[in-house]
């Protein structure tokens, strides 16, 4: 974690285009907040190696939303007089291009979006033939492999069959994959593993007629003092609250954006006001307040923090997990899976640093006290929510790898970790942990079964391809929401719209305005089925503007949300973002039960 994968895959996808294999680059990621991230920085990359000027596009359903959505790259040792040049981007900001579709996106020589795009060219909908053209030939770099669940796993080892067979180069990233995944990747594209090799890091290199490994040197980081107990919340927040007051900059990890909320309200009012500063990340804030919280916590947290200043403490869910590039001194973890622990483990003393205010790099896992002698539903019911967000049998098997250690040394200590996660165990289990398993095994086999059937397009109706259609497993039904001060319906089919800073515009309902669009958009928010109330009436200006299936609620200055002019359970208030004034459950049986939307 933190090594430069991205550079690495940047430049050995230079190497095979210059080389003439390739002729361009696809660089796919689990999000479009990553892609986002991602995207920035290959471009400085792209504008310090081409020699010629390139287009470089944003290929997500919401990269309209960019500045620079339609980028043209000019090198940055130009032969072009500076002077007389037409800047290429002027008449990019003034309306969309054709280009503007994420299908038409990727035929772009460069493009950066999210996995979906590229896995709509191997499942049943519209125009993935379009798809499958636009990535013939180039670099497809995958990032964060291991993120992916059985289903999108499964889409991603179709993906990269093929990619092979349209004479594509698929590097693939990742800081904690298995030698099991690694052999199913290498499998999906014709090649035979004849070793598996254990070293960590490592480099696999396969063609059709060899398969090669090898490892990069890389400078290890001090150890890392590891504790996984039973810590109760209060033992958490005093921790926290003790480090941070002596300077260090820390992290809590929740599962679930209720626990985010909660443990961000309990610490803010355990801390002295005006000792240190506390935040709160997670997805339930609009876009415009989420950017903003990122771009300063980013800026407080980032490679180049300030040397001196107060502590910090940074409450988050999975957001913070991979693609961010933040450095602190203390984590505290819920508990994940090993893979997961890894990521989040990975934004610990992340970059050398002359003076910290802590010792040593040191993290936390907070385990549950698990029922002894029960049965699968007590099982779950001591895992608590995190039961709702990762399969039990996982966590049930990293509790037993990682509660008897007392210390990791990075990077030695990663492939073992892994491993002994994931290795068959079955024999030694009790009949409770056993269940646990092959209630696993079977979803996963109903999950790939289904993913590979999608995959035959020919058998199946096409489907409008919009973001994630066919390649994300269906979760908790959400609907996007436009949070609004208030909107007043004027003259001329004007309606003046406020938002929540208190921005305002008029907007049409008749002609269609890329800025009022991109307002509309800046305050939306996926919510939970649950917290809305159903409205009989959808505004014309939101039909022009807005996603097809979002609804509009007005906050008013007490926090609480109207539908229709109806009050609903759902609350908005700008530090802890979109919540809930009923109590919480602690461990939701069904998705109607869950009052909570996890960060995957």
């Amino acid at each position: 974690m933190g090594c430069g994968k991205t550079e690495a895959a940047l430049f050995a996808a230079q190497r095979l285009i210059t080389a003439g294999s390739n002729h361009g680059i696809y660089f796919a990621l689990p999000t479009q907040v990553t892609s986002n991230r991602i995207h920035h920085r290959i471009q400085a990359f792209l504008r310090n190696t081409l020699a010629d000027e390139a287009p470089l596009r944003l290929a997500h359903g919401n990269a309209w939303l960019e500045d620079d959505f339609d980028l043209r790259l000019r090198p940055t040792h130009s032969t072009v007089d500076s002077q007389t040049a037409e800047d290429p981007r002027e008449s990019v900001r003034e309306a969309r291009s054709w280009f503007a579709s994420p299908k038409q996106a990727l035929l772009a020589t460069y493009g950066v979006g999210t996995i979906d795009q590229a896995l709509q060219a191997v499942v049943a909908v519209k125009h993935f033939f379009v798809r499958r053209f636009a990535l013939a030939g180039k670099v497809v770099i995958l990032d964060e492999v291991h993120s992916y669940d059985i289903y999108t796993g499964t889409l991603v080892t179709a993906l990269i069959r093929e990619l092979v067979s349209l004479r594509c180069s698929v590097i693939v990233l990742s800081a904690t994959l298995t030698a099991g995944r690694r052999r199913e990747l290498l499998e999906a594209a014709d090649i035979r593993e004849e070793e598996a090799p254990q070293a960590y890091p490592l480099v696999t290199v396969a063609t059709a007629n060899r398969c090669g490994h090898f490892t990069p040197e890389w400078q290890g980081r001090p150890p890392v003092r590891l504790r996984a107990a039973l810590i109760s919340e209060d033992e958490t927040i005093a921790e926290l609250v003790r480090r941070a007051e002596s300077g260090e900059h820390v992290l809590w990890i929740r599962n679930t954006v209720v626990e985010a909320q909660q443990g961000f309200r309990n610490i803010r009012g355990s801390v002295r006001e005006g000792t240190v500063r506390v935040g709160l990340l997670h997805s339930r804030f609009p876009f415009h307040r989420r950017a903003e919280l990122e771009e300063s916590w980013l800026g407080l947290l980032g490679k180049d923090r300030p040397v001196e200043g107060p502590g910090t403490i940074l409450v988050a869910t999975q957001v913070v997990e991979q693609s961010v590039d933040i450095d602190l001194d203390f984590i505290v973890s819920d508990l994940a899976p090993t893979d997961m622990l890894l990521q989040r483990l990975g934004r610990l003393w992340r970059h050398p640093r002359v003076k910290r205010a802590a010792i040593c790099p040191e993290f936390w896992v907070r385990l549950p006290e698990l029922a002894t002698g029960g049965d699968t539903r007590s099982l779950k019911r001591s895992l608590g929510r995190s039961a709702r967000v990762y399969a039990p049998y996982v966590l049930l098997r990293t509790i037993e790898v990682w509660r008897s250690r007392t210390q990791l040394r990075l990077p030695a200590d990663i492939r073992p970790l892994l491993e002994d996660t994931y290795k068959d165990t079955a024999a030694t289990e009790a009949v409770a942990w056993h269940e646990l398993r092959e209630e696993l095994e079977a979803e996963r086999v109903a999950l790939a079964a289904r993913a590979e059937g999608l995959t035959r397009v020919l058998g199946h109706p096409m489907l409008a391809d919009k973001e994630e259609v066919l390649t994300r497993r269906e979760g908790a039904p959400t609907t996007p929401v436009l949070l609004l001060r208030s909107f007043i319906c004027g003259l001329h089919g004007l309606t003046t719209l406020v938002a929540l800073d208190g921005s305002r515009i008029d907007i049409s309902e008749r002609d269609w305005c890329r800025a009022h669009a991109r307002f509309l958009h800046q305050w939306i928010v996926r919510i939970p089925n649950w917290m809305i109330v159903k409205q009989t009436r959808r505004p014309r200006w939101l039909d022009l503007h807005g996603p097809a299936d979002a609804v509009v609620a007005v906050v008013r200055h007490d926090g609480r949300c109207l539908f229709d002019e109806e009050l609903s359970v759902m609350t908005y208030d700008p530090f802890l973002g979109a919540l809930s004034d009923r109590p919480v459950q602690p461990t939701p049986q069904t998705w109607k039960d869950d009052d909570d939307e996890f960060d995957s």
